[in-house]
């Protein structure tokens, strides 16, 4: 989709790629705080878990304090050992104590006489292990007991005896039930083998320990659980989904072969940064609906200035110049008008230049003679190509009209080139023309013009190099004058060869005091090619700076030399046009062609 206006380009360039940037950002914002949370909430859990195990552990710990005090310590009195399960039986939440010992550990109680280091004469003692049974409903607590209990060692290594303390399961869990966690997740506290002793969910009440439910039977991240928890005391195992749908923690207890685990919603873990993505996301899309409607609002004036701007600039292409824009802002749409107004201007001014030189040129091409011109037995073809609309070259052809058989021929060249070497063309023609009329020889017609030029370019420095002639058709004579001019070039018939027409002779319009002296050629026979032209023929370049120079420009009319002046001219001019080839002409060609029949 291309963008129509400037605030569809606002839209596409600026707000859409921010949107993105935007998104992108809270993307990747989100991302780094669910792995902050799902650490924060892992530890977390972990410290609950840990906590709920280190209460359950101290009620425990107490009891197996008590028994290994039996166990260890076998210089006890009876009265001490009483005493001692005296204590178990008052320990918070012990239901009951039984105990089945030998029958010298009964006498030897009974009568209060046998120490229990005596007993270890016996050899009986106490066993290694603790036993832990499943939870099971006691009909006249109402209620889930376990019992604890460590079994006698007689000296074949044989069971002779047991204490067991039986605990209310409920009183031993009472701490941790209470809790929010406990009450909001889902819970467990499962055994080594994997039986769910008790859960936050409601389980049939029962005492046969083979209906109890098993953990991790269908569940993916329970069996997972599971699985970690063989391999580590605690931990956090998250489950399938990006966020994850269910995160684990667990942690095995120190003093009972049981572990706490804790399963809850990932969404609920995520909640407070998925509540804080959609609030980014739904602020972010109003933000930048406000945002497009204010750009709209406050840039609506500048769009308005700018397609003002634009349609002058239409009308301007078209060449209708209307009234100037008025600046309204002090910004860069302001400085646009500003500088429309200047180049309107400005370019209204060209185009009048323009129309002047175009003009100019109309009236410096009325001024040359005709290209193309015939005499008995003369034939004289010219061409001007400016390099500019105008230029200082020109040729003349001047006749007389109380002389028919002679004819007056002229190349020059101004130095410089555009309108001001075109003025001093035009002036320098006039002058000369003007003075031919007048009769005399060729040296006081160009003394003459000299000293008429000289005043006019006294402050400028400007000159004019010229070559003039004058032909006797019937004698076929001709005289020359040049002034600072290149000679022309001669080609005879006879020999095939050429000379120079050259002479002394300063520019004119520099020395009002130069006297200039004419020069004569005889006897012109059939077939000869006179050829004047300015510099521009031969100092034309090529692309790479060579230039076309005097010997090309002698070898094509050596070449072309029984064409007709007409076409002589043509062929220079092409030919120097494609030496030129992509070059840029850059000063004024004239050329000048006689040929005698």
């Amino acid at each position: 989709m291309k963008p129509k206006n400037l605030q569809q380009r606002i839209i596409i360039f600026v707000l859409i790629p921010v949107f993105f940037i935007l998104s992108g950002m809270g993307w990747v914002t989100f991302i780094y705080t669910r792995n902050a949370i799902i650490k924060q909430w892992s530890e977390t859990a972990i410290a609950k878990l840990q906590k709920a195990s280190h209460l359950i552990d101290m009620r425990l710990s107490k009891t197996k304090d008590l028994l290994l005090m039996l166990k260890n310590d076998t210089s006890q009195s009876f009265i001490v050992q009483e005493f001692i399960i005296n204590q178990l039986k008052n320990t918070e939440g012990v239901v009951e104590v039984n105990y089945d010992v030998p029958k010298n550990f009964h006498r030897a109680a009974n009568h209060g006489r046998m120490p229990l280091r005596q007993m270890k004469g016996m050899h009986e003692t106490l066993g290694e292990e603790f036993h832990f049974t499943l939870p099971k409903y006691n009909t006249l607590l109402n209620s889930e007991i376990i019992s604890l209990s460590t079994d006698f060692i007689d000296k074949n290594g044989k069971v002779a005896g047991r204490i067991e303390v039986v605990i209310s399961f409920q009183d031993l869990i009472e701490q941790i039930s209470k809790t929010n966690w406990w009450k909001s997740h889902n819970a467990f506290i499962i055994d080594n083998e994997g039986n769910i002793l008790i859960r936050t969910q409601k389980m049939e009440n029962n005492n046969n320990a083979d209906r109890l439910v098993k953990f991790a039977q269908t569940d993916p991240l329970e069996k997972l659980t599971l699985a970690a928890l063989s391999k580590n005391r605690y931990g956090t195992v998250f489950g399938s989904g990006r966020p994850p749908e269910e995160i684990s923690g667990y942690y095995h207890l120190n003093e009972a072969p049981w572990s706490l685990v804790l399963i809850s919603p990932g969404k609920q873990v995520l909640k407070p940064i998925l509540n804080f993505i959609i609030f980014y996301f739904v602020s972010g899309f109003l933000s930048i609906i406000s945002v497009i409607l204010f750009i709209r609002i406050t840039i609506n004036g500048t769009t308005k200035a700018i397609k003002k701007v634009s349609k002058a600039a239409k009308n301007l292409a078209d060449g209708l110049f209307g009234e100037q824009l008025p600046v309204i802002y002090k910004d860069e749409v302001g400085e646009l008008t500003y500088n429309f107004n200047r180049m309107t201007k400005q370019l209204k001014e060209r185009v009048e230049l323009k129309e002047a030189m175009n003009l100019a040129k109309k009236v410096q091409q009325s001024l040359l003679p005709p290209a193309n011109a015939s005499y008995k037995n003369l034939e004289i073809s010219g061409r001007s190509v400016y390099c500019d609309e105008t230029g200082g070259d020109f040729f003349d052809i001047i006749e007389f009209p109380n002389h028919p058989k002679k004819i007056c021929v002229a190349v020059g060249d101004v130095v410089g080139h555009g309108v001001s070497a075109a003025l001093l063309m035009a002036t320098t023609r006039a002058l000369l023309r003007g003075r031919i009329t007048h009769g005399g020889s060729l040296s006081q017609v160009i003394n003459d013009v000299n000293r008429l030029l000289c005043i006019d370019t006294y402050e400028s420095g400007s000159f004019v190099s010229l070559f003039l002639f004058m032909i006797d058709v019937e004698k076929k004579e001709l005289r020359w004058i040049r002034a600072g001019h290149d000679p022309a070039i001669v080609y005879h018939p006879d020999k095939n060869s050429l000379i120079a027409l050259s002479g002394d002779g300063l520019v004119l319009g520099l020395d009002e005091n130069f006297w200039y002296d004419e020069n004569v050629f005889v006897n012109i026979q059939e077939g000869t090619v006179v050829l004047i032209g300015t510099d521009g023929v031969w100092e034309d370049k090529d692309n790479s700076g060579e230039h076309f120079g005097k010997k090309r420009l002698e070898n094509v009319l050596q070449q072309s030399n029984i064409l007709s002046s007409k076409e002589i001219v043509n062929k220079i001019i092409s030919d120097g046009k494609k030496f030129r080839s992509k070059a840029k002409q850059m000063d004024d060609i004239t050329l000048l062609v006689l040929k005698f029949l």
